[in-house]
């Protein structure tokens, strides 16, 4: 990939990049901003052009996708002059690759807008996704399907290190000319997937769906669920409980579709024959569970201009500490909150660790919300939240741990859907968080000194909380607050004064 590989990317924060890319089916901009290892959708737009529409049968990018690309194409050049970006990536994939005109096509716009614009070719593309999907999921393992409008890209992931890719001409848009053509569909995935390489597993137990009709039926399926998130990101389903959503796409008019998703009808089109694909590569790698990634080859270009450090960042732990730097008012509390409160929650592990100095870092972003809201804007922006390197169940968990360290938290007040995502003790464990967390700023105002001269632990069956007489940190409202997170925890509570 060193026609992408440009050093941008610093330790902390990523220059304003904007990517266009230049697919089958659409062509979209991209502007990313924020934390360098979990990197901020500073703008997003996307335009249908369908360039790669009835490409297998005349060998040429679709006229009609050619003026809208060209339009999208001029009006993003236009708008990236004035969004002040330090970095500007044009990639073109399957369609522009595979057309007899493609290199053509590409060198009328490199010449009409000034621009450059990198081809990448079918396994390169299929490494961008898989890169993408380590954004979100550094330590992945299983296989990554990018679906696009005429090309699948496959990639397999090892542990966070990808171990091949491969690319086959089996988007949407292409199966509809093979069948245009006279050929069936089944024999043609068939066919094509048989040429897998051999470096792929055999079985996995995970599957990394990338792309727009991926993403859509899994709008589709939350929708069909009642599933109370809409965050794409980390949304996990198992291959048995999805079944029954392709066969609803499968047999469901568009019309009806249409009426409990919000993507396109050029999006729902495709859906059916992505439905087919989905179910041939189920039949090749028999995965248990799906994982649906928000993060594809755009997101992958940005992975990889990380330097090896960067790349071992938890893309959580730093968005939320971005986020501490320029919401909070005390930058640097959550750390030291997190220590304080650790001996407390002796037996959690490094996984849950890692959610609790989470919410600590966030702990204090949300002080400008009006009082009597703050805690409910917690939780509707923690749910709803571009965040990686968390999932669904870890996004409620953060979220009622952060509303209740606001405000006692009334569970009869929560949809109770969201609770289903956690068990009883890892709520009641959130809540408890909250309340530590709502107790440590009382009694320090948020000064890392204060809350370093006091100490909290338990011993037996009692909350002890240690600090000096003469610092005159005790008041009500921390006694309050001290006897309310003792009765959580079933303990009695005790203040030592030294």
């Amino acid at each position: 990939m060193t026609g992408l590989a440009k050093k941008v990317i610093n330790y902390t924060k990523l220059q304003r990049t904007g990517i266009v890319d230049i697919g089958s089916n659409t062509v979209r901009l991209v502007v990313f901003d924020g934390p360098s290892r979990s990197p901020r959708y500073f703008y997003n737009e996307k335009v249908n052009c369908g360039l790669g529409v009835g490409l297998r049968q005349t060998k040429f990018l679709n006229n009609k996708g050619k003026q809208k690309a060209y339009k999208a194409i001029q009006r993003f050049s236009a708008v990236l002059k004035t969004m002040s970006i330090v970095e500007i990536y044009f990639v073109a994939t399957s369609a522009v690759r595979d057309a007899k005109n493609g290199r053509e096509f590409i060198e009328s716009l490199e010449k009409k807008f000034n621009i450059k614009i990198h081809v990448i070719s079918g396994k390169e593309e299929g490494l961008l996704a898989a890169s993408g999907v380590l954004l979100g999921w550094p330590k992945a393992t299983g296989i990554v399907c990018d679906i696009g409008g005429s090309s699948l890209e496959i990639a397999y992931l090892e542990n966070g290190k990808i171990k091949t890719a491969q690319s086959f001409e089996l988007g949407p848009l292409a199966l509809q000319d093979y069948h245009v053509l006279g050929k069936s569909k089944l024999e043609v995935i068939k066919l094509k997937l048989s040429k897998i390489n051999k470096s792929f597993p055999n079985k996995i137990n995970s599957l990394f769906l990338v792309g727009g009709c991926w993403r859509g039926m899994a709008k589709i399926h939350m929708n069909l669920t009642n599933y109370p998130l809409k965050v794409l990101q980390g949304y996990k389903v198992s291959v048995k409980n999805f079944d029954p959503t392709l066969e609803f796409i499968s047999n469901t008019k568009n019309t009806e579709i249409l009426q409990i998703t919000s993507s396109s009808e050029e999006r729902v089109k495709l859906l059916p024959d992505a439905c087919i694909v989905l179910k041939a590569i189920y039949e090749k790698f028999c995965p248990r569970e799906l994982f649906f990634s928000g993060y594809g080859i755009r997101e992958g270009i940005i992975f990889c201009q990380f330097s090896n450090e960067i790349k071992k960042l938890d893309p959580l732990l730093q968005a939320c500490l971005y986020l501490e730097k320029n919401r909070s008012r005390y930058s640097g509390f959550g750390k030291i909150l997190f220590e304080w409160l650790l001996p407390i929650f002796p037996k959690i592990d490094n996984k849950r660790k890692k959610i609790f100095l989470a919410a600590c870092y966030l702990h204090d972003t949300f002080w400008q919300a009006h009082p009597d809201y703050r805690s409910e804007v917690c939780f509707e922006t923690v749910t709803g939240a571009n965040l990686g390197g968390i999932d669904h169940s870890g996004r409620i968990f953060l979220a009622l741990s952060l509303m209740s360290r606001y405000k006692k938290t009334d569970l009869n007040k929560i949809d109770k859907k969201y609770l289903l995502l956690l068990n009883k003790k890892k709520i009641k464990q959130a809540i408890i968080l909250g309340a530590c967390m709502r107790l440590g700023a009382m009694l320090s105002v948020n000064i890392l000194e204060n809350l370093r001269k006091t100490k909290i632990y338990t011993k037996e069956k009692t909350l002890y909380l240690e600090m000096m007489e003469k610092d005159n940190l005790l008041g009500d409202s921390v006694e309050k607050r001290f006897n309310h997170l003792g009765n959580l925890m079933n303990l009695k509570s005790k203040i030592n004064l030294v």
